[in-house]
């Protein structure tokens, strides 16, 4: 991703045909995050990335051991003036956006990520941050700058032990060889064990560079394994281009990766530049002038599609038109020639002494650094805006969604098996009603327990909820659901509860109700009563926060936004979803309670319950707060507590 061809043809043999494999590396990732449903696998873009990166500069390093040339200095000069020009224009551009587009809170985020992004840290920051209420991807402008830290994470090092091995007069294949099965290795036991480990962390990631290196040490050993017969060369070149397309054809985001599907694109990558220049595809596809020039720019293209992207996801919502995502994509294009032609080319290889040019370089990257620190620490300049709004806009975050839900003992997160539920997450009391559902039941948690609390019905209360584990059993998209459900239908056959109350967000795109009416079938068989649906609360567009900073701005300064807010900022089909969960529930012979009756009327959903209040309803797109969970089961507690008799 990093070395472009002025600088490889410096240090070694330049080759039009890798400038072709980084065009559709690049352009991989790009229609992928434009469009995941059309190009699902395109993310393993940047597996390729990582094998041509190891490849050329391993090649440059050892080349210039070989002839005593080689210089610490010089290597992380290039790299400075190679990697700093495009990545300091595009965070002080995204810091710039961010400003007008951001809410206080999610400002403060991308102070953050501007300090991690120049640091190289990002991958780091990103894996602390990972949790079912993490912000979503695309809400995150600076996001895809994980892979740019792994990168140069592994450059810190990778030199120095290079060097190491000449001075000790070592064969480096041995070394890279070694290194390579032990990073690989620990990333097939995390893809099993922690997905968001074997993503992020370095040492799981390293492998996919060594891939390169490995073949960079093969060709400086033996010169005549870079030019291999024409037979051969087209085999192995033809193989490669399979083994990609077949990869980025049957991956999917629900895949286990890196692991297995990553070894095999990166062996593919292998095997096209193994083939050399001369290979029929090579020279006459990857060598042409469209993918050369797309890979020419393709470094300042990736910094720049994903903050577009991004942007237009958080002002839209998830229904972006793909009109503008592709036309995102277009203007990217345009920003990285203009990028590559007016600043890359310039400070890489104009007349300024590189003295002066690395001092300038650091220079801005240190100020964008502390203006991202500043941002962070002012928490996102929530005095850009007047009280009214400001506090509407700063109350939310994670801490505030998960209030009183009994969050890890009761509703659980990522990768807790059910051995985590408490026994105090059922009451020995009676009548009971069993909550069950995915994060949305675990939102309404607080509300049953203030009904519990203020005296006026007594019940008990029992809850079983996890992340995105709809009450279906045999779900089995998220690992572990399955064992979540299974232990929630034995919870209920062994506390006998008189109702139990099912909640998901049903209409999610990776739910499959298939199994639903088997699941009440089975608790039916555990002897329960009463089984009662709900159907769905407002569901937004994008994060409410967001939505009414957005409609503040349409109106004047002084007044409040809109007290309720109509279909457009809901979710797309929410009300036939709605009505088709009521159908299953008649149809299943249970009783169903739609929330939207109860938020929502001919003007629209609420999004704050008094027009004098200054919380939403909801800091995400979904989950209701304490005070909206709290009126909802007050208002449905008598078609809950006190049945109508038939």
């Amino acid at each position: 991703m990093l070395e472009s061809n002025p600088a490889q043809a410096a240090h070694t043999t330049y080759r039009p045909d890798i400038d072709g494999l980084r065009a559709i590396a690049v352009m991989a990732v790009v229609l992928h995050h434009a469009s995941p449903i059309r190009f699902p696998g395109g993310f393993v873009g940047v597996d390729i990335f990582f094998v041509i990166s190891g490849f050329l500069i391993s090649s440059i390093i050892l080349q210039q051991l070989g002839k005593g040339s080689f210089s610490f200095a010089d290597f992380y000069a290039r790299r400075v003036k190679r990697i700093f020009p495009a990545l300091t224009l595009v965070l002080i551009s995204t810091l710039a956006m961010g400003w007008f587009w951001l809410a206080p809170l999610d400002y403060q985020v991308l102070g953050q990520h501007t300090m991690a992004a120049g640091g190289f840290v990002s991958n780091l920051v990103l894996w602390s941050e990972v949790g079912y209420f993490d912000k979503e991807a695309f809400n995150k402008p600076l996001l895809h700058l994980w892979s740019l830290a792994i990168e140069e994470q592994f450059y810190i090092v990778w030199p120095l032990l290079l060097w190491a091995l000449y001075r000790w007069r070592a064969q480096p294949q041995r070394l890279i060889v070694g290194l390579l099965i032990a990073s690989l290795a620990l990333n097939l036991y995390l893809v099993r064990t922690d997905t968001t480990a074997a993503f992020y962390n370095p040492l799981a990631r390293f492998w996919e560079l060594l891939m390169g290196a490995w073949l960079a040490a093969r060709h400086t050993q033996a010169r005549g394994l870079s030019n291999p017969p024409a037979w051969q060369a087209h085999a192995i070149s033809t193989l490669g281009l399979v083994l990609m397309a077949a990869v980025m054809l049957l991956v999917t985001p629900a895949s286990r990766f890196p692991g297995w599907w990553a070894f095999v694109v990166t062996a593919a990558m292998v095997m096209l530049l193994a083939a050399g220049p001369q290979a029929w595809f090579n020279r006459y596809v990857l060598s042409s002038r469209p993918f050369v020039w797309i890979g020419l720019i393709s470094y300042p293209l990736y910094l720049w599609h994903w903050p577009l992207l991004s942007f237009l996801h958080i002002k839209f919502g998830l229904d972006t038109a793909s009109s503008w995502r592709f036309g995102a994509v277009g203007f990217s294009i345009v920003l990285a020639w203009l990028t590559y032609r007016w600043l890359e080319k310039p400070i890489r290889f104009g007349r300024m002494s590189t003295r002066s040019t690395l001092l300038g370089l650091l220079g801005a990257m240190t100020v964008i650094i502390g203006l991202g620190a500043w941002v962070h620490q002012q928490k996102g300049f929530a005095d850009r805006y007047p009280p009214l709004i400001s506090d509407m806009l700063t109350k939310g975050g994670r801490a505030t969604i998960v209030e009183g839900w009994r969050d890890g003992d009761c509703m659980l997160d990522f990768e807790l098996p059910p051995s985590n539920f408490k026994a105090s997450c059922i009451d020995d009391k009676k009548p009971l009603v069993f909550l069950w559902g995915d994060s949305h039941a675990g939102s309404l948690y607080p509300g049953f327990k203030a009904l519990q609390d203020s005296g006026r019905y007594t019940f008990g209360i029992g809850e079983r909820s996890g992340a995105i584990c709809p009450p279906i059993l045999d779900f089995e998209p998220r690992p572990l659901c399955k064992s979540l459900n299974d232990a929630s239908i034995e919870a209920i056959r062994q506390s006998r509860p008189d109702v139990v109350v099912l909640y998901a967000w049903w209409h999610h795109e990776p739910y499959d109700l298939t199994n639903l009416a088997k699941t009440v079938q089975a608790i039916k068989d555990a002897g329960v009563p009463r089984i009662i649906m709900l159907g769905a609360v407002p569901y937004w567009r994008a994060d409410l926060p967001a939505i009414l900073l957005e409609a503040w701005k349409k109106g004047p300064v002084q007044a409040a936004p809109p007290l309720r807010l109509k279909e457009a900022d809901w979710q797309p089909g929410l009300v036939k979803a709605s009505e088709r969960m009521r159908q299953r529930a008649a149809d299943m012979g249970i009783e169903f309670i739609n929330g939207m009756d109860y938020f929502c009327n001919a003007d629209g959903c609420l999004t704050r319950l008094t027009e004098q209040s200054q919380q939403p309803i909801s800091y995400d797109y979904g989950h209701l707060t304490v005070e909206a969970s709290t009126y909802y089961i007050e208002q449905i507690a008598p078609l809950i507590l006190n049945p109508r008799q038939p």
